[in-house]
């Protein structure tokens, strides 16, 4: 047996865990590596949960490689909990995987500075638009919805592209800014903090607080990047986040 097989083997014997976090949430790990599969079986088993009668699941929440559950005890014992989710679980994700809605979002590479799209241009020792080809020619999988309203968080970024993050995280990043970090990308849903990289900035908003669903991304939805110019960038300004949205799952 080749060593690739023996360490799938052992991953297979290892995963799912099931971690008790308090008397009232449990994580479920599927692996110890970011992978699209991996993230694949997290969403599933969230879906599933959500589809089930199981009474006593107060929310979920979906990470790349694992599903918290918060729970309230009084209901469901963490036990009883354990053995609905092996029953989920040996019933098989495969046909509950979520495709997830289709993207395209317009980006003005290089807005509102062109310093990061040249810095990572010469960390990775690309031009500035090999960086904005690469970056524009992959499709992207939202893994989760992070600690910021409606932030998501993309898989995807081509190896080519990628580099550490910054050692100091820097202030005041735009609403609108496509970030890369890592093996990893996201657009900022309102000003915040961030040590990772700014290639531009799109004129969607991830985060509508006033709409009826304030999260426009989901997990398992896939995205594009279209660069646009200035002028087309500024036509969209104020479209509907769903004027960007290619097909619904």
């Amino acid at each position: 047996m080749h060593e690739a097989d023996n360490d799938t083997a052992r991953r297979r014997a290892i995963f799912p865990r099931f971690l008790p976090l308090g008397d009232s949430a449990l994580s479920v790990e599927f692996a110890n590596e970011i992978d699209p599969a991996v993230n694949a079986s997290v969403q599933a088993l969230d879906r599933a949960i959500a589809v089930s009668n199981l009474e006593g699941i107060v929310e979920t929440a979906p990470s790349f490689r694992a599903l918290l559950i918060v729970y309230e005890p009084e209901i469901l014992g963490l036990e009883e909990l354990i053995t609905a989710l092996r029953g989920l679980l040996a019933e098989g994700l495969r046909s509950r995987s979520v495709t997830g809605r289709s993207w395209t979002i317009p980006v003005l590479y290089g807005a509102p500075s062109d310093a990061d799209l040249l810095e990572v241009a010469a960390a990775t020792g690309n031009s500035r638009a090999d960086v904005v080809s690469i970056h524009s020619s992959a499709e992207y999988r939202v893994y989760f919805v992070a600690f910021m309203p409606g932030l998501p968080v993309l898989g995807g970024l081509p190896p080519a592209l990628h580099l550490p993050r910054r050692p100091e995280p820097r202030q005041g990043i735009q609403t609108g800014c496509v970030m890369i970090g890592g093996m990893q990308g996201l657009i900022v849903p309102m000003t915040m903090p961030s040590g990772w990289y700014s290639l531009g900035q799109t004129p969607l908003r991830a985060y509508r607080p006033h709409a009826q669903d304030p999260f426009l991304f989901r997990p398992g939805d896939r995205i594009r990047f279209r660069p646009v110019t200035p002028r087309e960038a500024d036509a969209l300004a104020g479209l509907p986040g769903e004027s960007f949205m290619d097909s619904e799952a």
